[in-house]
């Protein structure tokens, strides 16, 4: 699991916009890379 301060996840998410990732794309994105899994979700839908 990844640290981030919330500058760095902020410029992170812009530069998802950038790339035109969607805004659910982008946190989707950034939850992977914090090792982060969504309440309620399966071990399967964490490592789509």
């Amino acid at each position: 699991m990844e640290e981030m301060t919330k500058e760095e996840m902020q410029r992170y998410l812009n530069q998802e916009a950038q790339r035109g990732s969607t805004e659910t794309e982008a946190y989707r994105n950034l939850m992977n890379i914090l090792g982060l899994v969504f309440p309620g979700s399966t071990s399967q839908e964490a490592s789509d």
